[in-house]
């Protein structure tokens, strides 16, 4: 893995070698991606100047189709897409969300091939990569050993590979804060000492007893979790290495407690509406100034701060770091991430050959240095070229005037900017994940360092795929457990059910069959396990 910089490196001299000054017509393949619920999406990818000088290096033009329209429109063409029998050459998408089954059952279906043979032959940039990170290489793999899919991979190797998978945590009011005395809190004591003194300190000034502590609204609470070793769902316990599921442990029950303390005290509120349901309405207990902390998410400083400050000139918030666990450890409350993007391109079934080597060497490129720059970034400005990006005496990326003027005709850039190179998308490319910082307000990239900062050992590894018999086993029932969980974990908390029925609780999902799921998940994980530890060996 440490070997990552200097092995991308290395593949620009590997670019040079494989892509040589092209006599013949280029290819055009055809390429199906997910757009967005707007016609800007669509304009920016068309004109991506980055992507057109890979298409330039790779002797590869790219005939798109851009699935548009809101979200259930956008699925109704891939999924009539898929059904068709009819594939572009290469297919974009959120295949292992999208398509039951994921990646494999894509390949066992006769909709993607079989990559080894094609990156054997045709990505010698790719190869040497995967070659020199084994554990990455491992990760992308399916139990069989095969590669069917081409993913934005981030290497997580520093702060900004870590920040850029980073979007949430722990937001204080520091004002509030400083009206109590008392400093950000860094485990649970101190986290209900805080809490306490926001209820009985008064720290909004205004005489009155109206502060809310903490709300909890969209899942606020469930960022303490970690704090007790577990997350919900699936998870990788830390201290036996086994899965288990979080809302059926005994650590589980250890935060139930807490949190029916807090709520029964007033020190957590707007967690549930009137039938139970986890509520979403945060922001206006925020800019109310009633709010002292909460779950923070990307519109904190650039939407809900400066409403706030119209009513109170002097607040300020600050991004507190993961509470410590019982061993000392702080563990972040990031399930999913890994390597891999959400986003990946397959090669479909009914590509011809001539259009396989084509799309192979045109994400080859996208994976050596200068095409990750490409994809990310764009071209850099020159005097013959107005370009999308420039380097700071510091060596540090900025867009230009012009890329910055193109985000802007469409779209705007409120709260976390698009790059004009970067459509959300996320074409095939390693690392470059310095661009979230330039994408995020400057106090959102500050807080998302914070919450960097937390060990990532409890999610469950995407890499790890169940089995179809695994799959079936595990999804019994599973619709029936989550309203089941949830409707007990409101009972609890708020005092409706007591915890000395917890025994009882933990006896129902058995029923409902929790150890059948655990155990699915748990054959997954070993195997996942083990062709990683083989990979390392070799």
């Amino acid at each position: 893995m440490k070997k990552f910089l200097s092995i991308l490196l290395a593949l620009t001299l590997l670019l040079g070698m494989c892509v040589t000054a092209h006599a013949e017509e280029p290819v055009t393949i055809t390429w199906f991606m997910r757009g967005a619920n707007n016609a800007y999406m669509e304009a920016r990818t068309r004109e991506l100047v980055g992507l057109k000088k890979i298409m330039e290096i790779a002797n590869v033009n790219i005939d798109f189709t851009i699935a548009n329209g809101n979200n259930q429109e956008i699925d109704t063409q891939y999924i009539a897409m898929m059904a068709s029998g009819n594939y572009p050459d290469a297919i974009h998408w959120l295949h292992q969300e999208a398509y039951v089954g994921g990646w494999t059952q894509m390949y066992n279906d006769g909709i993607c091939i079989e990559l080894n043979d094609v990156i054997d032959k045709y990505m010698p940039n790719y190869k040497a990569f995967l070659e020199a990170n084994p554990e990455i290489a491992s990760s992308l793999m399916n139990d069989a050993g095969q590669y069917l899919y081409f993913p934005c991979i981030n290497p997580m190797e520093t702060i900004e590979d870590v920040m850029a998978v980073t979007y949430f945590g722990l937001l204080i009011r520091q004002d509030w804060l400083d009206n109590v005395g008392l400093a950000v809190p860094t485990n649970m004591d101190e986290w209900y000492e805080v809490l306490t003194a926001f209820k009985e300190g008064d720290p909004n000034g205004n005489g009155l007893q109206d502060e809310l502590p903490f709300v909890g609204g969209g899942a606020g609470i469930s960022l303490f979790q970690p704090a007790f070793g577990f997350s919900s769902g699936v998870y990788v316990d830390p201290d036996t290495g086994k899965v288990g599921y979080g809302q059926y442990t005994e650590k589980y029950k250890a935060y139930l407690e807490t949190m029916s303390k807090w709520y029964a005290e007033g020190l957590i509120t707007d967690v549930y509406d009137e039938n139970g349901n986890g509520t979403t309405d945060v922001d206006s207990w925020v800019i109310a100034d009633l709010a002292g902390s909460w779950k923070g998410l990307a519109n904190a400083w650039g939407q809900h701060l400066p409403t706030l400050r119209e009513k109170n000139p002097n607040a300020a918030y600050t991004a507190v770091p993961w509470p410590t666990a019982a061993n000392g450890v702080s563990y972040g409350g990031y399930n999913n991430i890994s390597y891999i993007n959400r986003y990946s391109t397959v090669i479909s079934t009914s590509a011809s050959p001539e259009h396989v080597e084509a799309v192979a060497r045109l994400i080859d490129v996208m994976y050596t240095e200068e095409g990750s720059l490409l994809t990310t970034w764009g071209t850099l400005a020159s005097e013959d070229d107005p370009g999308s990006y420039y380097v700071d005496e510091n060596g540090k990326r900025h867009q230009t005037d012009w890329a910055i003027e193109r985000v802007e005709f469409h779209g705007g850039k409120f709260q976390r900017q698009r790059l004009y190179a970067h459509p959300g998308n996320n074409f095939p490319r390693i690392g470059m994940n310095d661009f979230e910082a330039a994408a995020r307000e400057e106090d959102y990239v500050n807080a998302c360092l914070v919450w960097s900062e937390a060990e990532r050992v409890m999610g469950f590894p995407p890499a790890a795929t169940l089995s179809a018999d695994e799959a079936a086993a595990a999804t019994v029932a599973v619709d029936e457990m989550g309203t089941y969980i949830q409707e007990m974990e409101w009972k609890f908390i708020t005092g409706q059910e007591p915890l000395t029925n917890f025994d009882q609780y933990i006896d129902q999902l058995e029923k409902m069959g929790i150890e059948n799921l655990i155990a699915a998940y748990q054959a997954a994980y070993d195997r996942y396990v083990a062709r990683t530890e083989a990979a390392l060996a070799k």
